[in-house]
């Protein structure tokens, strides 16, 4: 080997310091995130709008929206609050379900779409005091980004003062392209704004979608463009040769047309150099499907979820396999419940109603302390092997490792409501003896 040539080679290929930081062709057109931030906030808007396209155009697209919203809302959220009357606990409980059952679907799809979901709360007056408007996440004024007066500042539509605390968030009456008016002041304390920051300091939320848009867009018209390719080849039945520019002893029918149509156990003399071939318009296809499973794969794993869910194909799993990637499924989802819906939307949310509740005197003004502490129980999950999973449940139960409480609340059960249940059918049953 020239000696020039192994130098060559021996810079290419030669290691030292920490290679994610180092230079050379193997980096060049490689992308960097020089500001994260400011490159979300340039990127939500298209990705928003990308995102929502496919959610409604694509079966993937929409797949992976709704299996999220689903795992994150199930059956819906049990409030338990912790005051001290029974019948309060109850009454109150119940009355805070009924005011967000109806926002939680819609504001957890927007959360997975959009990457974020702001909802609005105003004061009315009547048997509703406090007021949720789930508003589209376009409405909150991007192209708002300005220094205040005072060494705060607005970014992207949200307000900070010169401690860096959101004071408000400036909305636009309508969304844009529908009619220009300026936005609207809004104090924080009015707006629940519902996001996954992905880095310190980011503002506006970016679609869950977001790593895998392109992926998704060109996997849908990789399809397309083979259901297209199979549906031209079948048209083309076989293909006739004859070298003298004839009918290939096919002959002509009374009509003038050449007779080529195919019967059961007909037979044909073919002329010297004549020739009849048949198309195969399946030809290759096993290799593409190949091709495309591996592409739902890498866009499971870019937006957080199984191959079997996103696809709906379970042919190649089995209990255990299944189970591993659902109980990774589930960590996940339990995580962004606890921070996204119950530490952003439902705690807020909280403490808000029931000032709401107290300023309307549905509660004692004086007695606010008692109504405030509550406990949210995310929606349980179904059993993936019920006879085993409720013998290691009650086993640990008997060997104090768990409590009853903890286990009816893993299946999203209010452990009251279970008691009074089972009060009732012991009731029934001795009745009956």
């Amino acid at each position: 080997m020239p000696v020039p040539f192994a130098r060559t080679l021996s810079r290419i290929f030669k290691r030292s310091g920490i290679e994610a930081g180092a230079n050379g062709r193997r980096w060049a057109g490689s992308p960097m995130l020089a500001n994260p931030n400011s490159s979300i906030l340039s990127a939500r808007g298209p990705a928003h709008k990308r995102a929502a396209a496919l959610h409604v155009n694509t079966p993937y697209g929409s797949r992976i929206v709704e299996t999220w919203t689903s795992a994150i809302v199930g059956k819906g959220w049990q409030v338990r609050s912790q005051h001290p009357d029974a019948e309060v606990r109850r009454w109150i409980g119940d009355a805070f379900e009924g005011l967000i059952l109806p926002i939680l679907t819609p504001l957890a799809r927007a959360l997975v779409r959009d990457g974020e979901a702001l909802v609005r709360l105003s004061l009315q007056t009547g048997p509703d005091q406090l007021r949720l408007s789930l508003l589209p996440c376009e409405q909150l004024d991007a192209s708002l980004t300005r220094e205040q007066p005072g060494a705060g500042r607005i970014v992207a539509g949200v307000e900070f003062d010169a401690d860096d605390q959101i004071v408000a968030y400036h909305v636009l009456p309508e969304p844009p392209g529908t009619a220009y008016a300026p936005p609207h002041r809004l104090p924080a304390r009015d707006v629940l704004h519902v996001f996954d920051p992905l880095f310190p300091g980011q503002v506006r939320g970016l679609s869950w979608l977001a790593p895998v848009l392109l992926k998704l867009r060109d996997r849908d018209e990789a399809s397309d463009a083979l259901l297209m390719q199979l549906k031209v080849a079948s048209l083309m039945t076989g293909f006739v040769r004859d070298p003298d520019g004839g009918s290939a002893g096919f002959g002509d029918g009374a009509d003038g047309a050449v007779n080529v149509s195919l019967e059961p156990g007909a037979m044909r003399i073919l002329p010297p150099g004549a020739e009849v071939t048949f198309s195969q318009p399946g030809q290759g296809l096993t290799q593409a499907i190949d091709f495309l499973r591996a592409q739902d794969r890498e866009i499971a794993a870019g937006v957080g979820v199984t191959f079997e869910q996103l696809t709906g194909d379970l042919g190649e799993a089995n209990y255990s396999s299944a189970r591993v990637g659902l109980l990774e499924f589930r960590r996940r989802v339990e995580m962004l419940q606890r921070l996204l819906i119950e530490g952003q939307f439902l705690r807020p949310l909280w403490r808000r109603w029931i000032e709401a509740q107290a300023l309307a005197g549905t509660i004692p003004a004086d007695q606010v302390e008692d109504y405030l502490p509550v406990r949210f129980v995310a929606p349980g999950w179904q059993w993936v092997d019920p006879r085993n999973e409720v013998e290691a449940e009650v086993a640990a139960i008997n060997a104090g490792l768990k409590s009853r409480e903890e286990v009816v609340a893993g299946r999203g059960r209010d452990i009251d409501d279970l008691d009074a249940e089972r009060a009732r059918d012991t009731q029934a049953k001795e009745a009956t003896q």
